[in-house]
Formats: structure tokens, sequence, C-alpha cells
């Protein structure tokens, strides 16, 4: 089951990593002039965020979903905790990438939503951890899982 939120992570992060690109790409158009002068001041934060929460940290989020419990022969701790930390994770990188860029646009006016996203953010971030300490700590090995369903089919 836990190979399923880790292919929603990847998949995430792969559409992180082009929407960045693509203000990366606008980043550069704004060096050379005209109507694109000075964009990059505005979409640096948006860019940033996007690449080191959206790209590096739901790519780390989706393998370690599914190296963790392979490697100590685990259970995930939660499925639903996995499910609320996609979903908390995603609302926050888009929001903070959104926010960060509205706050260089309007100065001043958009820095409780964009506290919101950072404090959205972090509250996932604990969500992850969590799960993946319970699952080390506490998970139900998969022997014991197939000793169970053995037991049952005999």
């Amino acid at each position: 089951m836990t190979g399923k939120y880790a292919n929603y992570f990847l998949l995430a992060a792969v559409i992180y990593f082009v929407v960045s690109a693509v203000l990366g790409l606008a980043m550069i158009m704004s060096w050379t002039g005209g109507q694109w002068r000075g964009l990059d001041y505005y979409l640096i934060p948006s860019h940033a965020h996007l690449m080191l929460l959206g790209w590096v940290s739901m790519t780390m989020y989706g393998m370690m979903y599914r190296v963790v419990p392979a490697f100590f022969g685990r259970r995930l701790y939660s499925e639903w905790l996995a499910w609320t930390h996609l979903v908390i994770a995603n609302i926050a990188t888009v929001g903070m990438a959104l926010f960060f860029g509205l706050h260089r646009w309007q100065e001043g006016r958009w820095v409780w939503a964009l506290a919101a996203s950072g404090s959205l953010q972090f509250f996932g971030i604990l969500v992850f951890a969590f799960n993946m300490i319970a699952s080390v700590v506490c998970g139900e090995t998969k022997l014991e899982v197939y000793r169970d369903y053995a037991s049952k089919g005999s």
C-alpha cells in the first residue's frame, strides 16, 4: 500500500520540477530586458521554494515512504497519516510558492497567508517524521503480518 503514496509524491515532484523550470526560464528572460524586465525579483522565492519543497522534498518523501518500511522490514505505521501528509505538503508547497510571489508584488499584504503556508509545511514535516519514526519503532513487522495471514488461511 505504501507504494501508492510514494508514487503520488514522486508524481507531484515531477510536476513541481517542470513548473519550477518554467519559472526559471521566465527569470532568465527577464534579464534580456523588454516586457520581462524585473520579473525575476518576483519569481526568485517561488522558484526556489518549488524547487526545494516541491522537487527535492517531494522526491525524498516518496523515496522514504518506499525505502524505510522495506529496509526495516515493517509496515508503514499509518496509511492515513501518509495521505494526510500528501495533502498537507502539496497545499503548503503551492501556498508558499503563490504567496511568496504575491508578497514580493504587494509587500506586506500577504504575510499572514505566507506564514500560514509555512506553518502548514512545518506541520506536514512533523506528520512525516512521526509516521517514519513510528513505522520503525512501532510498526508491525512483515513477518508478523505473514504469520497472521498464514494462520488464518489454514
